[in-house]
């Protein structure tokens, strides 16, 4: 395992749970530089990777939402739903609690830079690429490739303002656009905060070689809302600067190696996902590597699901992140988002109205009659708790389906032609299955009827 952050960790940690020998290269411990924010669903991926107590332990500081302005100069507050919490995380700090999981997991450790020597794959043993921007096996594979959109570089410092932050909730991260970039912060502690501005190296004063201080502190006053909520505060470190550019990867596993995390891909910022897409690409690359391992007949299979999941990954949030750029782009007649402003088109919608049409019709009747549908089904891999095997799903408009809402479609359309009463279908489905929400199981039997997996008679 070459790298020990969010993905590393996470992949080293399950591997050697499941009976494995892992070793992991990972740099000496670093100051702690850079703030992050977690958002509440990403206690399920603590859960899995069995690191949710360790989370605990560490107390890191609890979030309730989001506080932005974008676009406009009002604030948007955004509290996470259903009074959720998420985290506000020093990531070298939550990388330590991930590796000391690790090492009582029976992963071998060494902090040290990585050389040419271990990057030589053997057989038979996998060789993982954690290493974030490094991507010291990506680059050596020449897999990397970066997007076409505009460099970013990043520059952040640490602020302390006696009394606390005037905002809606101090435990909030802030976004703030503004004509020739966007700023976030997140709390680290009650009186201090990361303040980050993102800019073009090629559209300010780094390009002209000027101290990173002296950028950062004329991008700021650039702003309208973090210029003041700095005039009273003092900045005691930093700026610290990194490229924040987005990059994919052409190819995301070969014989015997994979890349995980940064590795393979970096998203926007804007996204607030970073940190959780590592801990889910790590989960995956332990599965995938735990599948090869142990069923060497679907390693093809598995490290083929695993590339393409990490694809669809990086699609979905560049798709997210330009849509959210278009949304401020109107409003700021520059160049840092002209460049970035190209809408594209909008993901598909599922057909709403056909969804809902089919749920009207279910409700009306005195009882259903239901047969299976003329559908194409195909063997798939997916994962079961720890393996990927192959299982069947529906194939239909380029897609794979083998759940929707939580809810088996392949077994729901097997079930419900032996039903006449939706109530008694439901009953039978959650004592075969496991209990699941009546209107997810409504939704997932309103959905195979208007995609006529289930014909109604």
């Amino acid at each position: 395992m070459l790298g020990g952050g969010a993905a590393g960790a996470t992949a080293a940690k399950l591997l050697a749970a499941w009976g494995h020998t892992v070793s992991l290269i990972a740099r000496p411990p670093a100051e702690a530089r850079l703030a992050v924010s977690l958002p509440p669903s990403t206690q399920k991926l603590f859960d899995v990777i069995g690191a949710a107590a360790a989370v605990e332990r560490a107390a890191f500081m609890r979030s309730t939402g989001n506080t932005v302005w974008w676009g406009r100069q009002e604030p948007r507050v955004e509290p996470f739903a259903d009074h959720a919490l998420g985290w506000q995380v020093p990531l070298q700090v939550l990388e330590e609690v991930l590796l000391t999981e690790a090492a009582a997991a029976g992963v071998s450790i060494e902090r040290r830079a990585i050389v040419e020597a271990d990057m030589a794959t053997r057989d038979g043993r996998f060789l993982v690429d954690a290493t974030g921007r490094s991507g010291v096996l990506a680059r050596a594979h020449g897999v990397r490739v970066y997007d076409e959109n505009p460099r970013t570089v990043a520059l952040a410092a640490s602020w302390t303002r006696a009394g606390g932050w005037p905002v809606p909730d101090d435990s909030h991260t802030l976004i703030e656009s503004y004509d020739s970039g966007w700023a976030w912060s997140v709390p680290t502690g009650p009186n201090t905060r990361h303040i980050a501005v993102m800019v073009d190296p090629q559209r300010s004063g780094l390009r002209r070689d000027a101290p990173a201080r002296d950028v950062y502190e004329a991008e700021i006053a650039k702003t309208s809302n973090f210029r003041r909520l700095v005039t009273s505060a003092k900045c005691t470190a930093g700026p610290w600067g990194w490229d924040a550019s987005t990059y994919r990867a052409t190819a995301y596993a070969g014989d015997y190696w994979l890349l995980a995390g940064d590795a393979g891909s970096f998203i926007d910022p804007l996204s607030s996902a970073g940190v959780k897409k590592a801990l889910a690409s790590g989960w995956l690359a332990a599965v995938a590597v735990h599948t090869s391992l142990v069923n060497p007949g679907l390693r093809a299979q598995a490290l083929g699901f695993f590339a393409e999941r990490e694809q669809e990954v990086a699609r979905h949030y560049a798709r997210m992140s330009r849509l959210f750029l278009a949304e401020a782009a109107p409003t700021h007649p520059h160049a840092f988002w002209r460049d970035r402003s190209d809408a594209p088109d909008a993901p598909a919608e599922p057909d709403v109205a056909a969804v809902r049409q089919a749920f009207e019709q279910l409700r009306a009747a005195a009882q259903i009659r239901l047969t299976e549908g003329n559908v194409t089904i195909e063997s798939r891999p997916m994962v079961r708790g720890n393996q990927i095997v192959l299982e069947p799903v529906i194939i239909g408009d380029g897609a794979a389906v083998r759940y929707i809402a939580g809810v088996d479609v392949i077994t729901l359309r097997a079930m419900a032609p032996r039903f006449a009463q939706v109530p008694d279908l439901y009953e039978r489905y959650c004592r075969e299955c496991g209990e699941i929400p009546l209107p997810d199981f409504l939704m997932a039997l309103a959905t195979s009827v208007a995609r006529r997996w289930l014909v109604s008679q």
